[in-house]
């Protein structure tokens, strides 16, 4: 299960990333006319924030992160280790915000991760000792 969940975590990961820069590149020109750099020009002032909410909704979301955590659960995974205890109640915390505060995006796609991992660690938990070797 937490093979599943994890590849679901690199899944939800790769798909925000490529329907974000999707949006973002054909109107990068306008985004960030000196380039890249330019995008996240301080203060946060409304003639920047349409170039500061590309950033943040592309590059600077947690899908980077959250690609990079998929990746470890499967390495860790394929040796024979186990997520650490409370990781998928944390995701699932934190999902739960996330759908709260915007529940019209897609931080829906996370809770199957979250209730994989959960399982997994439940079923962790109350295996015999000898079933874990």
């Amino acid at each position: 299960m937490t093979l599943w969940a994890a590849r679901l975590l690199i899944a939800v990961a790769a798909g925000h990333l490529l329907l974000a820069l999707a949006s973002v590149l054909p109107d990068l020109g306008v985004l960030a006319p000196n380039g890249l750099p330019g995008m996240l020009g301080a203060p946060w002032q409304p003639p920047h924030l349409d170039r500061q909410a590309a950033f943040w909704s592309s590059v600077g979301s947690f899908a980077a992160p959250q690609w990079i955590w998929g990746a470890w659960m499967i390495s860790a995974a394929r040796e024979g280790h186990r997520p650490p205890q409370g990781t998928g109640l944390a995701l699932l915390l934190v999902t739960a915000v996330q759908v709260t505060l915007a529940p019209a995006g897609g931080f829906w796609l996370n809770l199957a991760p979250a209730l994989l991992l959960i399982t997994a660690e439940y079923r962790f938990r109350t295996a015999r000792p000898e079933a874990l070797r």
